[in-house]
């Protein structure tokens, strides 16, 4: 995950300090409402500052998930997937902090972003499992709400890309002991690896499942096993 400071207006070149300073949800978040409005405002105007725009949100998702009040935020997620420029590091974190808001209608937001993003050959899927895993690490976000707003996503048959999501967030998700919402998360691990036909070892994977007992967590890692380990043949 990529925790960099973000450098203060007087490092963008004009109009981008007017415009910040008038829009950005960090120096003045009494303007945004609550519902991040200014963000709105800021990429209509930036349409091609995609991960400037990402970068300036950052601490006010932070708080809001802290609170646990995200879903205040997340309705600008679609229009920045839709924006221009690179989608980088910033981006990608407030994915990730959208696919754990509260509510499922506010995660559908973030799964907007992220179908968006993939059509569009920008979604470092790998990347954005690492950061899931980070932010769960950090209790900033919880597994559950995660795993529910990915299977929104596999319900539109990208099994693939969730499954790409996952493989960079398992690792760091089964670290913990024990793994946060682990049946739900290696039995939707395992749907995708399958349905996509995924391959290659995961070693946390191998560890789980050569466990002894039948927990659905043991279970679900040597069902994941073999799909990962079947040949392609």
């Amino acid at each position: 995950m990529h925790t960099e400071a973000v450098p203060g207006h007087e490092d963008y070149p004009e109009p981008f300090r007017s415009l910040l300073g008038a829009h950005d949800p960090i120096g003045a978040p009494c303007k945004c409402g609550g519902g991040g409005e200014c963000s709105a405002r800021a990429l209509a105007l930036l349409p091609q500052h995609r991960e400037i725009i990402a970068a300036r949100m950052l601490s006010a998702f932070t708080t809001l998930a802290d609170s646990d009040h995200l879903g205040h935020g997340v309705p600008v997620l679609p229009a920045l997937a839709e924006s221009g420029g690179p989608a980088g590091p910033a981006t990608h974190l407030l994915v990730a902090y959208g696919l754990g808001a509260r509510r499922l209608e506010e995660q559908l937001f973030a799964v907007d972003a992220m179908l968006v993003l993939a059509a569009r050959g920008q979604l470092d899927a790998e990347g954005l499992g690492r950061d899931i895993a980070e932010l769960t690490g950090l209790r900033r976000l919880k597994t559950k709400r995660v795993v529910a707003a990915l299977q929104e996503v596999a319900r539109t048959g990208a099994y693939a890309r969730v499954w790409a999501v996952l493989s960079g967030a398992l690792p760091g998700l089964l670290a913990e002991e024990p793994a946060p919402a682990g049946g739900a998360l290696l039995t939707l691990a395992a749907d995708c690896a399958e349905r996509s036909g995924a391959r290659g070892a995961i070693p946390e994977i191998d560890e789980l499942a050569a466990r002894k007992g039948s927990s659905q967590l043991i279970k679900q890692a040597r069902r994941l096993r073999t799909a990962l380990s079947r040949d392609a043949h």
